[in-house]
């Protein structure tokens, strides 16, 4: 009796999501986070501050232009983009996104430019021409409606969800990888969501001119460190169980994994420390404190933010799904590697250095209205 012993070779699978797609879920997450987070800060406008929700809201109309820029840039040619639209398949999470996008993009922008009207109209009196200029994009001098202006906000907070839902789903659909293939998968990216636009939105406000009577104010701070601890607290409980649900490999035997796992952990936990190490009351702190502390509590919960999408999304990605493998991935140095990240991260920034300036150094109130106070 003769055994024959047949050799089965598998293609190596190359990578399907590029680095594009963790930046765009990187900068779309911190923007419908931002959404529902303005919406609360809108509610309790008389316990927030301007500058704060100013932030908030420039956080939300950046995000969601940077966002998808990096989304066309990762369909490879920002052509195929109207290819979703004469072949729409209600079916396809990906082609459901392509109608959710575009609305909460336009959603967002409009939401940032009726709050920021009052900022515009007060441009007028600068001494630039520029910024006369720039002024005009008020459309007049009449008030935003403050019932008008919640319901706006909240139509874009009901739309962002929308974009939680259908990012979520167009991975956790993929059967063929078991970490995204679980429920857990699309709560983790959801909640960590909220500490990508805390960190923007605590640059922005480091951005914008200061005096020493432009403080965060106690509701801010309540705001800020409350949605980081519950960020991150949940996060926490998410990773391990995330972790946990790959029925064939196994990530705490692989020391590679336990270097990505254990990151992750500090990263969250870091959070967790500065979350009440810097997000505290400020009145008796020096300017130069606080700022410095702001500024440790942005890079650390951008950073968890990217982390936990670049692991879950581009490192899951390295784990063979039909063979031993493993297939590692290298970022290149070109515009699918470190300078497509360089060059979004430098987008971002100059919208926020522009739109950073339409918030004058001396406003501590706004108003919606003749009776508001904030």
């Amino acid at each position: 009796m003769s055994m024959t012993i047949t050799e089965v070779l598998v293609q190596p699978q190359a990578i399907a999501w590029l680095q594009w797609a963790a930046q765009y879920f990187f900068y779309i997450g911190s923007a419908y986070a931002a959404a529902i987070l303005f919406v609360i800060a809108l509610v309790f406008k008389d316990e927030t501050s301007h500058r704060l929700r100013a932030a908030l809201v420039l956080t939300l109309a950046i995000g969601a232009i940077v966002g998808p820029l990096a989304l066309t840039a990762d369909l490879h040619q920002p052509g195929r983009a109207w290819h979703f639209y004469p072949h729409l398949t209600p079916w396809s999470w990906m082609s459901m996104g392509a109608i959710f996008l575009p609305v909460f993009s336009m959603l967002a922008t409009v939401t940032a430019w009726l709050y920021l009207r009052a900022d515009l109209q007060q441009l007028v009196k600068r001494d630039s021409k520029i910024f006369q200029l720039v002024s005009k994009l008020s459309l007049g001098d009449w008030e935003t409606p403050a019932k008008g202006m919640l319901g706006v906000a909240f139509l874009t907070a009901l739309s962002g969800l929308s974009i939680a839902l259908y990012t979520g789903a167009e991975i956790a659909i993929v059967e063929s990888r078991p970490l995204w293939h679980q429920p857990a998968s699309p709560l983790l990216w959801f909640v960590t969501a909220f500490l990508g636009a805390v960190g923007f939105t605590t640059v922005l406000w480091l951005l914008f001119p200061h005096h020493r009577d432009n403080p965060l104010v106690s509701g801010d701070i309540y705001l800020l460190k409350r949605t980081v601890f519950l960020a991150s607290v949940l996060a926490l409980i998410l990773i391990p169980i995330w972790a946990s649900n790959h029925t064939d490999y196994s990530l705490f035997e692989n020391t590679v994994w336990v270097k990505h796992l254990s990151t992750l952990t500090l990263l969250l936990l870091g959070c967790l420390v500065l979350a009440f190490a810097a997000l505290r009351d400020n009145a008796a702190r020096p300017l130069l404190r606080i700022r410095l502390g702001l500024g440790l509590v942005a890079l650390t919960t951008l950073a968890a933010t990217w982390c936990i999408r670049w692991v879950t999304l581009m490192e899951v990605q390295t784990i063979a799904k039909y063979d031993v493998g493993p297939y590692p991935y290298s970022l290149p140095a070109g515009s699918n590697g470190w300078l497509g990240i360089v060059g979004m991260l430098g987008l971002w920034l100059a919208l926020a250095l522009l739109t950073s300036e339409l918030i004058g150094p001396s406003r501590r109130t706004r108003t919606f209205s003749p009776t508001a106070t904030h």
